[in-house]
């Protein structure tokens, strides 16, 4: 009888475990998308406040520099070599106020988020986000008056 237990538990073992291994691997991904995000809305919020204070050329540099060391990509701290990896950085001084625009490769993780909202929304794969420029993503940040 012990036998027939020890098969049942490896069995529900073989069961569960692919479960879990999904449960967490899903979880490590979602905290990456948003460290991720984080650190791109974190950086278009340094250029404006740099470019607030001083120019939008200086506010660029410190978002470049800022996204090359947190996100170890150095391709960020030249303009050249951001556009052949699809990337943006753009920043624009007005009177009043700053405007930021950071852009990036959509990740897998969002491509998949889109998916599912518009499944979720009734649509189908054209009305979901994948249509146009559906690789890239971008963020604006605009601080000042309008």
């Amino acid at each position: 009888m012990a036998a027939r237990d020890e098969g049942a538990a490896l069995l529900e073992f073989c069961l569960v475990l692919p479960l879990l291994l999904i449960f967490f691997l899903g979880l490590l991904a979602f905290t990456l998308h948003v460290m991720e995000s984080q650190m791109l809305h974190f950086s278009a919020y340094v250029a404006a406040r740099t470019a607030l204070v001083d120019s939008a050329r200086k506010g660029e540099e410190a978002a470049a520099l800022f996204l090359a060391a947190s996100r170890r990509e150095l391709f960020w701290l030249s303009n050249i070599s951001r556009q052949a990896a699809g990337r943006v950085l753009s920043v624009t001084k007005r009177q009043k106020g700053v405007e930021v625009q950071v852009g990036r490769e959509e990740t897998t993780l969002s491509s998949f988020i889109n998916l599912i909202r518009g499944v979720l929304s009734g649509g189908n794969l054209r009305g979901s986000g994948f249509k146009g420029n559906s690789n890239q993503l971008l963020i604006e940040y605009r601080l000042g008056r309008p």
